[in-house]
């Protein structure tokens, strides 16, 4: 009896090794796919595929992709179950952020117009480095962003009104970005016309956070499974990057980044993907880039932040001139 009751406890606990084992296995192809968004990022739904459309993400209606695979292992004999690694990546960047006076909000700010992505962003960024005692909601933070563009836009003292103009209902060019991130308070720090990865993780690991100017399509496409996916080529449109993990190599190129979409909402994108969607912003619209960026605490009067708007332009020349103003239908075919 007693024999046969230890071959029992034998047999039950290879099983729990080799579940384990095919977990382990499961998470590592999921690091390599990274296809699961997080909590605000629903997937984007074809209406009809012979138009190319997609439902905005943020509505109701949507379909759900395959995403990471679930890990059905039981934790081993004595562990924490919470303790347990997660199958979603790591931000490395969080705690540096939060150093560097970062407040971020866990909910992408959602645009509300066809060309209202520079706007969302901005109003992300503004949330983000408030130093308001109680957290800016979104409209408060969208209606700073407006005034600050309706002073840019009209000022004659800071000298910008002559450089570029700023009017965010037709989309931002880099140097608009440029100029109302220092109305903000915020600094860029460099600016690619590529993704250079080496640049872009070593700035968010030191808490800086970064905007890119992609190609819409390029991007989402890579989200999407095969037969689901877009046109090719959509048009430039900006977005947030808080975020960034390892990859499975000592290489940058094997990063992970999270994103903040002001369509499709947070999601983690492989470094080669978000390469591609820059490189076929510059191809097909002659502009694309990321811009890293950090809070200047030392920006505080109106008169340091008009300096710091005109010192940012500096920096946006090599993104183009190109207006970064998708759709709400971020993979759509149609004009906006």
């Amino acid at each position: 009896m007693a024999l046969n009751i230890g071959s029992k406890i034998d047999s039950v606990m290879a099983r729990i090794r080799q579940a384990q084992e095919q977990a382990r296995a499961e998470m590592a192809a999921a690091a390599k796919s990274v296809k699961e968004p997080l909590p605000d990022a629903p997937d984007a739904k074809p209406l009809n595929a012979a138009e190319g459309r997609y439902l905005d993400s943020f509505e109701a209606e949507r379909a759900k992709k395959m995403g990471l695979p679930s890990l059905a292992a039981p934790p081993p004999p004595g562990t924490d179950p919470a303790a347990q690694p997660s199958a979603v990546p790591a931000n490395l960047a969080t705690d540096a952020q939060k150093e560097e006076g970062w407040n971020a909000p866990q909910t992408t700010v959602a645009q509300t117009s066809k060309k209202g992505c520079a706007e969302a962003t901005l109003t992300y960024l503004e949330q983000a480095g408030a130093e308001e005692a109680a957290p800016l909601t979104q409209q408060e933070a969208r209606e700073k962003v407006r005034n600050k563009a309706d002073t840019l836009a009209t000022s004659e003292t800071a000298g910008v009104k002559d450089r570029v103009q700023v009017n965010l209902d037709d989309g931002a060019t880099p140097d608009e970005m440029g100029a109302m991130l220092g109305s903000m308070g915020i600094k860029v720090t460099n600016g690619f016309d590529e993704c250079n990865t080496d640049a872009l993780s070593g700035a968010l690991k030191r808490g800086q956070m970064a905007l890119a100017l992609v190609d819409s399509n390029a991007l989402l496409n890579t989200t999407l499974e095969e037969g689901e996916k877009g046109p090719e080529s959509g048009e430039l449109h900006w977005l947030t990057i808080d975020g960034v993990n390892p990859g499975l190599t000592n290489s940058t190129e094997d990063d992970l980044y999270r994103v903040r979409d002001p369509v499709n909402g947070a999601y983690w994108v492989k470094a080669s993907d978000l390469k591609k969607s820059i490189d076929q912003a510059q191809e097909k619209h002659d502009s694309g880039g990321v811009m890293t960026v950090k809070k200047d605490r030392s920006a505080n009067t109106k008169e340091e932040r008009e300096a710091l708007a005109r010192t940012n332009l500096e920096h946006t020349q090599p993104l183009g001139k190109g207006n970064g103003g998708a759709s709400r239908r971020l993979s759509v075919s149609e004009s906006s």
